[in-house]
């Protein structure tokens, strides 16, 4: 049996495979900013990451809501 004849039951592309499309408008994008250095030395004593912690915030101030 030659290569193109032999057939395997794992790897290669199949259909519906792979992980999931998620939402483009919820999808999160690394950016830099700069920050006070009070405001970045509170940021990392805090549990949660900052990234949580700034988009709350953000929500809070400026009453944000989720796109639909």
């Amino acid at each position: 049996m030659n290569k193109a004849q032999k057939t395997t039951k794992h790897g290669g592309k199949r259909n519906g495979s792979g992980r999931p499309k998620s939402d483009s408008k919820l999808l999160k994008i690394p950016v830099c900013y700069r920050l006070p250095h009070w405001l970045v030395s509170w940021l990392r004593t805090q549990d949660s990451p900052a990234s949580v912690l700034i988009e709350s915030a953000l929500k809070k101030a400026y009453k944000l809501k989720l796109p639909k």
